[in-house]
């Protein structure tokens, strides 16, 4: 089995240490057998913290998994929360995973009402936006989705490869507990990058609450895993019908093509 990894970003050589330690924590947790690679976009706005300019990264995301299917790839995982999850499956033809999705859906199974604390207060409102088209904002509490302030940014990132005891993790404690007090009863980390840093500085619960603080990439990738498996050895893999039937290559590819996409 062959996963890509989508980030939603170019390459950037100053996120390193990141990207070492993110391979580092997510490729132990998968089975022996299924191959994983990281792919960067070659366009990106490498900004998603508003709603066009997520829009506008989303197409180019869309074309590096078509890409992706194309080199050969059994299964697609978005990795961002600001990700056009439908506009992918419609496309293509193998499974398509995301953060928000699996992670949320992984939730369902851990506790009775979850919460999901993010990065920044734009990021709010596009995952709450996520909770409404997964049908699952009866299984969330009151304001479901929250973020810590100050907002992050590429140093606090940083510092949590390093540290994330040292200022990440009293941020996000901070707003945890009070989730915890509105009643949820499962934490999802709202960024694909800082829940498998936590897990490897083994922070997984908010302490003394018995409420698991789940690292919410590596969980969904787990899931993306188990609907790879289903579609190569089931041959199930989505709906055909209405919004998941993919559109004539041809027209497809004509749109494409008008936008110099191709």
């Amino acid at each position: 089995m062959k996963l890509c990894w989508i980030h939603p970003t170019t390459a950037n050589d100053a996120l390193a240490p990141l990207w070492d330690k993110l391979d580092a924590a997510v490729r132990p947790a998968l089975h022996p057998g299924t191959e994983l690679e990281f792919r960067f976009l070659p366009k990106s706005g490498n900004f998603v913290r508003s709603a066009y300019a997520e829009h506008i990264n989303s197409v180019h995301i869309v074309e590096a998994a078509l890409k992706a299917e194309a080199d050969g790839f059994d299964g697609i995982f978005l990795g961002c929360w600001n990700d056009p999850l439908w506009e992918a499956r419609e496309v293509l033809s193998v499974p398509v995973g995301s953060v928000s999705e699996q992670s949320m859906l992984a939730a369902l199974a851990m506790g009775k009402r979850l919460a999901v604390i993010t990065v920044s207060q734009k990021t709010t409102v596009a995952i709450e936006n996520d909770l409404l088209a997964y049908g699952l904002r009866d299984r969330a509490i009151v304001r479901p989705v929250r973020t810590i302030m100050p907002e992050s940014d590429a140093g606090l990132l940083l510092g949590a490869v390093s540290d994330p005891h040292a200022a990440f993790i009293p941020r996000i404690e901070e707003v945890a507990r009070g989730c915890i007090a509105d009643g949820a009863d499962v934490i999802l980390i709202g960024c694909a990058y800082y829940g498998p840093l936590l897990r490897m500085a083994g922070y997984s619960e908010v302490p003394g609450t018995g409420v698991p603080v789940v690292d919410s990439s590596t969980v969904a990738l787990k899931y993306l895993e188990a609907m790879t498996d289903i579609a190569l050895k089931l041959g199930t893999v989505k709906s055909t019908r209405l919004q998941l039937r993919a559109p004539p290559r041809e027209a497809l590819d004509m749109a494409r093509r008008s936008l110099s996409l191709i």
